[in-house]
Order: C-alpha cells, then sequence, then structure tokens
C-alpha cells in the first residue's frame, strides 16, 4: 500500500471519530497507539530473529543452541497467545461497535 492510500485511510478514520464527539477521538487515538505498539513489538522481534542467526551461526557450544532453540520456541508460544488474545479483543470491540450502530438504527 502506498503512502498516500494509508494517509487517505487514517484521515478517512480521523473524520469518522471526530463525528463521534471527543469520545469518540479518544477511542480512534487509543486504537492507534495500540497499533503503534504492535508494530514496535514486531520490529523487535525482527531484531531477535537477526541476533538469534548471529548466535546460531557463530556458536559453538551445544548448550547455547539447544538452549536458545527452547527459547525461541517458548518465545513462539508466547507470541502467538497474545496474538490471539488481540484478536478477540478487537472481535469484542467491533461487536460492541455492531451492537451500538444497531442501537442507533432502531431508534
Amino acid at each position: 500500500m502506498s503512502d498516500n492510500a494509508e494517509e487517505g485511510i487514517a484521515r478517512t478514520q480521523a473524520a469518522a471519530a471526530k463525528t463521534g464527539g471527543a469520545a469518540g477521538l479518544t477511542k480512534h487515538h487509543a486504537w492507534n497507539v495500540a497499533y503503534l505498539d504492535e508494530r514496535i513489538v514486531v520490529f523487535l522481534l525482527a531484531m531477535a530473529v537477526i541476533g538469534l542467526a548471529i548466535v546460531w551461526a557463530s556458536a559453538t557450544s551445544p548448550l547455547i543452541l539447544y538452549g536458545s532453540l527452547i527459547v525461541v520456541i517458548l518465545l513462539i508460544i508466547v507470541w502467538g497467545i497474545a496474538r490471539i488474545k488481540r484478536i478477540e479483543t478487537i472481535r469484542r470491540e467491533r461487536s460492541r461497535q455492531v451492537a451500538s450502530w444497531r442501537s442507533d438504527e432502531q431508534n
């Protein structure tokens, strides 16, 4: 996606949040901060993978090799659990939004 498309999406989301008043804008800002946090975590994980590749390429001790492999497996499991919780949180938020839209339509 080009930078212009992302900017257009961000402007549209901000405009939609402004129509919700101060509460809508606050909620929109909180969502963007959470998304930024997720991007930071992905960047840190990428740096960890690069560091791990360097360790695996230069390590001679089997303890370091197998120990780091176990740590990687555990981190992948923890990251998967965190992603599942994040997905569930997003689904709950979306279902709340749908419920509020439906209640607005009925009124």
